[in-house]
């Protein structure tokens, strides 16, 4: 009887579907929509720190990177570039209103469970109106799903500090967001 039970049990063991780690190696590309919050607009106006809070938002992108995979832990980089429209904000009494392009290069350092990978990312984040530029760091987390067929879906919240060197007085503009993405792997 337990020749039998254990022939059986085995069968079941081999028959039943196995979770396979997700192929995270190689470059990805996509298409990012996020929600601009938290944006916070300070400057020295006579000496006096002043600090606003500017209106949510929302951006679309473009991003592309390259993973590297070894076992459960992946590594890679991201560019991506993205456009941020009416951000506005009150400093000092007047109200600014302006379109950001933002460009953020990232680093990725990442662990795979089955067909999901969680990653933390950091690196250099620059906001353009048009004119000057904004310079400073970026750093967040994520999360992709890999849905097979090269497709993935993933979802990242990202905090940017950057500043406008070029201002008198000086201009920091922090933005943080969160984004959905559709991408890619080739």
């Amino acid at each position: 009887m337990t020749y039998r039970f254990k022939t059986v049990l085995l069968a079941l063991a081999t028959a039943l579907p196995t979770h396979a780690l997700a192929d995270w190696n190689g470059a990805y590309a996509g298409l990012t929509l996020g929600s601009n919050f938290n944006t916070e607009v300070s400057t020295e106006l006579a000496g006096v720190e002043v600090t606003s809070d500017a209106d949510d938002t929302t951006s679309v992108g473009i991003f592309g990177g390259i993973n590297v995979q070894n076992g459960d832990f992946v590594f890679g980089g991201e560019l991506a570039l993205s456009q941020a429209s009416d951000v506005e904000a009150e400093v000092g009494g007047e109200t600014i209103s302006d379109d950001f392009s933002i460009l953020d290069l990232k680093g990725r350092a990442g662990f795979a469970v089955d067909n999901l990978l969680f990653y933390a990312v950091a690196g250099f984040s620059r906001l353009s109106d048009g004119d000057e530029n904004a310079n400073g760091l970026n750093f967040g987390v994520g999360a992709d799903f890999d849905l097979g067929n090269n497709a993935i879906i993933s979802a990242e919240y990202l905090t940017r500090r950057t500043t406008f060197d070029d201002e008198d007085p000086e201009v920091d503009v922090d933005l943080d967001s969160i984004s959905i993405r559709a991408a890619l792997k080739f």
